[in-house]
């Protein structure tokens, strides 16, 4: 259907002819007084504030999540835009500095496709939910132009998009409740409420689906909760439907996965909004509020204790009942670590859903690591590029530890394993990566040299020291949050080391290491504090199979030491069979465990062999 004919359809069913919206007829401009001030009165009866409450004031409502998915502050435009859809207060300074026009086609240029942002698409929801304060800014020729765009624009989504998308539950929920709700009085956009029901309705039903696309990356999620939010406000305050017990369900998970990477801040894992940006989400009636309102019980400790404002340890833990401290997702390739929902306690963030590897680790509301793992490998001499994905081969967790492994395909026939180890009562955070022949499966130190390298990105507000004599790195100026041990690197400066760790001119960790035929990388962090100032140490291992020493391309062992307190860890690098170190004998891919040295018994903290891989 053509937009004219579009515009004709519309106008036809509001009761005005498309000639009579044209300066032809002498009555025009009476009818579209006529039109406006139904609007107007419309607007006023059921305004944004009887929908949604406080959180109506001043558009705070439309912002929730725009800053931390846009990674900086709402605009201009967006604040005026949001303050028309709840019929706020502007001064006449605001409004003159709107070019309505300017902006309208601007919107207007992105509505030829449906390969839009989340944000862009949130803005068509602010947009439609301000066409009753536009229609005093826009020309009306302009406005009708508008409500057919945004009308043709959700049908191509709905016709496009899969059901459980962002854009499913935004545009084609979200603006259709939004056009019948502000638009009552034209019939065309009153017909779109059981359409937007439906897809409302759907998007909850394909519950896993919807929400691995709704945290995808992070830094959206926020947008697609507020979206539901806002939906289930609608439907329940503008027709006579209640959200069913699955919708409720799946708000809250939504819910409690916007809390999990909920900041110290108020701001949203892996985007770099400041406290200031989101303030329309920290608000008294901002957007975390209304999440910890999707069930109280669960979410609103949680979130205290995310944003520091109180302890989940001691009697709390027993008292309440708090989500789980790990969520991960390997659709959306997205998860959190947590020793403990109180942010003191340190976290940790990942993000494989590009090529780059991305995480974050805190100390306690100390970040230590934040942006792309970047890995450089070359075999023999040659460079390789990665060719695959990331996928997860390995998950455990437990009271005692969470442990991830994922894997990725370079060339050159050759495997890059990476482990995320988090020891939660230990507060020890360790970051691997074993580079392996693919489909080499020999126990025979190999020939080829590996030389492997990796970049890790410390924020600009965070102080990296190396130690002068050994070649850990501290974390914190006065006092030391974080201690970071490259264990495949000899302890002291002096003397030879197949591996080194050193902090970088532009504010990088970068660790080396070279081996043949295959090679493993651990960075092992200690953040608890009380151990920091003790005396450390640690070593590599010596690893037997049936009597014969092998070599670190078969499989390595470490030693780690701080105060009274050891851990002692093991990787094989080929096949799983039966070796000893430490005097333990071991058939596994992978072994942690607390060494107790007044007993010389260990205590096991995770194991992982080939049944466990993926």
């Amino acid at each position: 259907m053509s937009l004219d004919v579009r515009k004709h359809a519309l106008s036809q069913s509001s009761g005005f002819s498309n000639s009579d919206l044209t300066d032809e007829f002498p009555d025009a401009k009476d009818q579209w007084k006529t039109l406006r001030k139904k609007v107007r009165v419309r607007a006023e009866k059921q305004s944004a504030r009887n929908v949604f409450g406080d959180a109506a004031k001043k558009g705070n409502v439309y912002r929730w999540g725009v800053a931390a998915s846009q990674q900086g502050p709402c605009s201009e435009w967006w604040e005026v835009l949001s303050r028309l859809a709840t019929n706020s207060a502007l001064s006449k300074k605001q409004i003159s500095r709107i070019d309505f026009d300017q902006q309208v086609q601007r919107i207007s240029q992105r509505l030829s496709h449906v390969n839009n942002s989340v944000v862009d698409e949130t803005e068509l929801v602010v947009l439609t939910a301000a066409l009753p304060g536009l229609i005093d800014h826009l020309d009306y020729r302009k406005w009708w132009d508008l409500i057919g765009e945004l009308h043709r624009y959700r049908e191509m989504v709905l016709e496009a998009a899969d059901p459980a998308s962002a854009s499913a539950l935004i545009v084609g929920g979200e603006v259709g409740l939004t056009f019948a709700w502000c638009l009552r009085d034209l019939p065309s956009c009153a017909r779109l409420q059981e359409s937007a029901f439906e897809s409302v309705a759907q998007w909850c039903k394909h519950e896993e689906d919807s929400i691995a696309s709704a945290i995808s990356g992070g830094i959206n999620t926020r947008l697609g909760c507020a979206s539901l939010i806002r939906c289930r406000s609608l439907i329940e305050g503008t027709t006579r439907r209640k959200f069913r017990k699955q919708l409720i369900n799946v708000l809250a998970d939504l819910a409690t996965w916007t809390t999990a990477l909920t900041m110290h801040t108020g701001g949203s894992a892996f985007s770099t909004a400041s406290a200031k940006d989101v303030k329309d989400d920290t608000a008294k009636s901002g957007l975390l509020h209304a999440v910890v309102q999707c069930d109280p019980d669960t979410l609103k400790p949680a979130m205290g204790a995310a944003r520091g404002e109180t302890q989940s340890g001691g009697r709390l833990a027993w008292e309440i009942s708090l989500p789980e401290a790990v969520h991960h997702c390997d659709q959306s390739k997205i998860a959190v670590l947590m020793p403990q929902w109180d942010v003191r306690r340190g976290r940790v963030h990942l993000d494989y859903s590009q090529k780059n590897f991305r995480v974050e680790v805190f100390a306690g509301k100390s970040t230590i690591v934040s942006g792309d793992w970047e890995t450089s490998i070359e075999h023999d001499g040659s460079e390789l590029q990665p060719q695959s994905e990331w996928i997860s081969t390995c998950e455990y967790s437990d009271d005692d530890v969470h442990y991830l492994e994922f894997e990725q395909s370079w060339t050159g026939r050759m495997i890059l394993q990476r482990q995320v180890l988090v020891i939660r009562d230990d507060r020890c955070v360790m970051l691997a990566d074993s580079v392996l022949p693919a489909g080499s499966q020999t126990d025979r130190p190999g020939s080829s040299e590996i030389r492997y390298s990796c970049r890790l990105p410390i924020p600009q507000t965070t102080t990296a020291n190396p130690e002068e004599e050994t070649r850990e790195v501290m974390f914190g100026e006065k006092k030391s949050q974080c201690m970071m041990i490259p264990l495949s690197a000899s302890e002291w400066r002096v003397g030879q080391t197949s591996a080194t760790l050193r902090v970088t001119d532009d504010h990088h960790l970068l660790l080396t290491a070279n081996s043949k035929g295959a090679l493993y990388a651990p960075l092992w962090m200690d953040m608890q504090r009380r151990r920091l100032k003790r005396k450390r140490t640690w070593r590599q291992l010596t690893v037997a199979d049936e009597l014969r020493i092998v070599g670190k391309a078969e499989a390595v062992g470490y030693r780690v030491q701080a105060g009274s307190e050891q851990w002692m860890l093991y990787r094989s690098l080929g096949q799983s069979r039966c070796r000893s170190v430490m005097g333990k004998h071991l058939v596994a891919d992978f072994y942690a465990a607390r060494f107790h040295a007044s007993d010389g018994s260990f205590e096991e903290v995770v194991t992982v062999d080939e049944d466990d891989m993926a």
